[in-house]
């Protein structure tokens, strides 16, 4: 379980890792950032582990597109996801994440949000990357919320 962060938090969090891993600030890569860590927030799942996998999938671009036809920041497929239109692509790769982690626990939750299915070869270097990516992003958590 995680503890809430306060929207300042947030907001502060995803100035820090944007302008960390990108380079330059990049006021809508931030937003995007937050508004995962905030949908993240709102339904149980931990925000730095959504915002480990929005930026692992896309960087924290809103128009991603892959060729698989996955889209949004959090690159999910709307074909299993999105059950209305106009689809939130943040909210419903909130949904995924959350249905693969209860289901699988986070390790295999994240190979099956990767590939749909448990760990294989594949999926656990994903699933690794992402975890490494957590990581780090809980140290710059620590740097920028001093105090949150």
């Amino acid at each position: 379980m995680f503890v809430p962060f306060s929207f300042h938090c947030l907001v502060a969090l995803c100035s820090a890792i944007v302008e960390a891993n990108v380079g330059t600030p990049s006021p809508p890569r931030a937003r995007v950032c937050v508004e995962v860590a905030t949908k993240a927030q709102a339904q149980g799942v931990d925000p730095l582990l959504a915002v480990s996998v929005a930026w692992r999938e896309s960087a924290f671009i809103r128009s991603a597109r892959s060729s698989a036809g996955a889209v949004g920041p959090m690159q999910v497929l709307p074909r299993f996801w999105c059950k209305s239109k106009p689809c939130d692509h943040i909210e419903a790769g909130v949904r995924a994440l959350r249905y693969y982690t209860e289901r699988h626990g986070v390790e295999d939750g994240l190979c099956a949000y990767f590939s749909g299915k448990p760990c294989g070869s594949t999926s656990r270097h994903y699933m690794q990357a992402v975890l490494e990516t957590f990581e780090a992003f809980k140290e710059q958590h620590f740097q920028a919320c001093e105090g949150c």
